[in-house]
């Protein structure tokens, strides 16, 4: 008996530490997402190389330019083109990619303390329990193998606890990292998202978009008329019968590549739309499941004062509450991934303020 109590006691203050944390520390500062966003705007190295091959795509376009002047080529003109619009779109799709990890990795830590906060209820719960197998035990009502198996279950959510906790401090080192932040420097306090405002997008529309912005179509395009440059160079110059029909497949080769660029193009968006409409669906069910939570657990909070449900049923209740907002958090988070992911794919610059 000795032995059941000192160990209750050990798991006990494991979870009181956990859950108290810096109790007794200074208050830690908070920083929002378009905080998080901006700092590693600021300090991603990859953004920096993507700028500076931007930054030096410019010059050497310049100088191209420059440099055919009195030449007046369209075949370079366009090879300077090219170079140009390859290194926007580089830079725009790494900074676009910057923004997405961080988001993903933000509202994963927000899920992930609210991990913590629900093991640790769970937890309580089960040591409630185990305290009364254990007075049933005593006045005979239950045996050794009832205690040992809710033993058992007290033993393994402290387990998952525990491990959430480390979990959650692995991740969020990890995200310092990521905004160019040291381990040394001080904690700081996420702000929970808001609910989104939902982002109305047709598919025709999401598809028209992309087919204007998209850098890989243009390519084409560009492609397609250098081809056929080649072929009017080669034309005037008299070239062999076998070298002009060379040239000539070059241009259908080309024509070719952008019609299946532009089909694939056309499918990924309209599997794309597809997903984002799945993810608002799911966004508005689980706020409703959460709803329905918060009005259980506001029904059980009066029972137990009219006496009619126990403290356990109240922390059932609020275990289940905190699932619904765990769930909802999840819910936020797949569609602010989906919603980047259709912004991205149409070549749209995802802003860093426009999520809250």
């Amino acid at each position: 008996m000795i032995k059941h109590i000192a160990r209750g006691t050990i798991l006990f203050l494991v979870i009181f530490f956990i859950i108290s944390g810096g109790l007794f520390a200074a208050e830690p500062k908070e920083m929002n997402l378009s905080q998080a966003i901006n700092l590693a705007l600021e300090n991603n190295f990859n953004l920096k190389i993507a700028n500076l091959d931007l930054e030096n795509a410019q010059i050497d376009y310049e100088k191209t330019k420059a440099n055919n002047l009195l030449t007046e080529s369209r075949y370079i003109e366009l090879q300077g083109d090219l170079g140009l619009l390859q290194a926007k779109d580089n830079y725009t799709q790494t900074r676009n990619q910057v923004i997405i990890d961080v988001v993903q990795k933000y509202l994963q830590l927000n899920q992930a303390k609210k991990n913590i906060t629900t093991k640790s209820k769970e937890a309580e719960l089960e040591r409630n329990l185990l305290e009364e197998v254990r007075a049933q035990v005593k006045a005979g009502h239950k045996g050794s193998l009832d205690l040992l198996r809710q033993e058992n279950r007290y033993h393994n959510t402290v387990f998952d606890l525990e491990k959430a906790n480390d979990d959650y401090h692995q991740s969020f080192r990890e995200f310092k990292l990521e905004l160019g932040l040291n381990n040394q420097e001080e904690e700081f306090n996420l702000v929970e998202v808001n609910y989104p405002e939902i982002w109305k997008i047709g598919e025709e529309e999401a598809l028209k978009m992309a087919i204007e912005n998209s850098f890989i179509l243009e390519l084409r395009k560009r492609q397609i008329e250098l081809a056929k440059v080649d072929l009017e160079r080669a034309e005037v110059a008299a070239s062999p019968e076998l070298d002009l029909r060379k040239l000539k497949n070059n241009i259908e080769l080309a024509n070719l590549s952008f019609n299946k660029t532009q089909k694939e193009l056309d499918n990924s968006i309209r599997k794309q739309f597809y997903t984002y409409k799945q993810t608002v669906n799911s966004l508005d069910l689980s706020q409703q499941n959460l709803n329905q939570a918060k009005e259980n657990n506001s029904i059980i909070i009066d029972q137990v004062k009219a006496g009619l449900k126990t403290k356990n049923d109240l922390l059932s209740a609020e275990i289940s509450l905190l699932q619904a907002e765990y769930n909802l958090n999840s819910a936020i988070l797949n569609y602010y991934m989906n919603k980047l992911t259709m912004q991205k794919l149409i070549g749209q610059k995802i802003q860093e303020g426009e999520i809250k």
